[in-house]
């Protein structure tokens, strides 16, 4: 009997390899942008606020598209929507770079925010047409969780090895050709989705509103709940990570220092991505949903703040990173498990619109308190408000158990 619950079982699919290699080097790529980026900014304004400002900038285009964004997956080839919204962020990192060089005009933080709002735009397509095409390109339903899981644990291998990289050239060579690498590393994606042969797009002939997803999620309360989860944990918890340049800066470590920060809490995400592939479906998602998501928005957050050393403060961020994407993989395998392959589209675009929509805003939220009240005020703010709302969503999931399931045989 074949097994479907190894760690690595969705990569025996070959356009699924494809996918995974061609997306590790973008977002190892994306991710030295990321960090550059961060940087650059907090090196020209010195402003907390302008951290905020610039993570905030893509919100607003992401929230106004994203939900349309989800209803083209669901009428067009995810395949060539992915495509052309990998040429379009090609292009702009590379007039960011060019910027960067400050040989025509000096780069100002105003130019970065605008690169943001318009990778806004382009992200508000691509994200849920991403989400949907993994379903596309994994031959076996019960392999969909296992898929999942090895993207989010690509992501994070690359999350961690980019920000090494932007360390290493940020110093050597300067923000201009982080930017510059990111735009090169456009290329292999574009090539693996070229090579990729999805199962033939079937448009539906049925009501392909843009609020179906909205509808769906509103009368299925387990999806409901785990949304909101992930909109609670964008806006108050994975935004702290606007504030990373401001710890770097609190222990006196530069440019090379906050690429540690990012690569060492990438490295915990990476083991745990690596853990939640591995299990499979042996622990209840339920679980890993719920404890994941208290460990990461407030007790590890909460740690944050108070270590005295900047290695203690890596180890701490180790383990929140684990916490997170034990968190973040099962609540995105959670949903994905329970929509119906029609409404995948636009469900995931309403997924896509919290996670992805909220971050920024939650980073222009702590970016703009911490600049009133200092970043370790605002970082225990955000976790306290993280943990109520962990607290009052599993309160709400156990009394639906209490009331819907069948009371034990005495």
């Amino acid at each position: 009997m074949q097994r479907h619950d190894g760690a690595f079982y969705a990569l025996r699919f070959p356009n699924f390899r494809l996918f995974f290699i061609g997306q590790f080097i973008s977002v190892a790529g994306t991710w030295m942008q990321t960090v550059a980026q961060q940087w650059l900014v907090f090196s020209l304004t010195r402003s907390e606020a302008w951290l905020g400002i610039v993570a905030g900038a893509s919100a607003i285009p992401y929230v106004a598209f994203a939900v349309w964004g989800g209803q083209i997956a669901d009428r067009h080839s995810r395949r060539s929507i992915l495509i052309w919204t990998q040429v379009f962020p090609m292009v702009l990192a590379f007039v960011l770079a060019a910027l960067a060089t400050n040989r025509w005009v000096p780069v100002q933080a105003w130019h970065i925010a605008a690169l943001a709002a318009l990778l806004g735009v382009v992200n508000a397509f691509n994200m849920p047409a991403q989400q949907a095409f993994v379903s596309d390109i994994v031959d076996e339903r019960n392999a969909l969780g296992n898929a999942i899981a090895l993207n989010a644990l690509r992501f994070n291998i690359a999350r961690f090895l980019g920000p090494i990289l932007a360390g290493t050239v940020l110093v050597k060579a300067g923000a201009a050709a982080c930017f510059a690498l990111n735009g090169l590393s456009y290329i292999a994606v574009i090539i693996s989705l070229v090579m990729i042969r999805p199962r033939p797009f079937v448009r539906q002939d049925r009501d392909l509103s843009v609020w179906q997803g909205f509808v769906y999620i509103r009368q299925t309360r387990p999806v409901l709940r785990v949304i909101m989860l992930i909109g609670v944990a964008s806006l108050f918890a994975w935004s702290v990570s606007t504030l990373y340049p401001v710890f770097a800066e609190r222990f006196g470590k530069g440019a090379g220092g906050f690429s540690a920060i990012m690569a060492l809490n990438g490295i915990g995400a990476a083991v745990g991505g690596l853990t939640v592939a591995g299990i499979g479906n042996r622990v209840p998602r339920r679980l890993l949903v719920y404890g994941g998501g208290f460990l990461f928005s407030a007790t590890l957050l909460l740690l944050l703040t108070a270590m005295p050393t900047y290695y203690l403060l890596l180890a701490c961020l180790v383990l929140s990173g684990f916490a997170m994407i034990i968190f973040g993989i099962s609540a995105n395998i959670m949903v994905q498990e329970q929509v119906p392959d029609e409404l995948r589209g636009r469900v995931m675009a309403v997924y896509s619109l919290v996670f992805g929509g909220l971050m920024p805003v939650g980073g222009l939220e702590i970016g703009f308190l911490a600049e009133q009240i200092g970043a370790v005020a605002a970082v225990r703010i955000n976790a306290a408000l993280a943990l109520a709302a962990v607290a009052a969503l599993f309160a709400w999931s156990q009394a639906d158990r209490s009331r819907f399931d069948p009371p034990a045989p005495q």
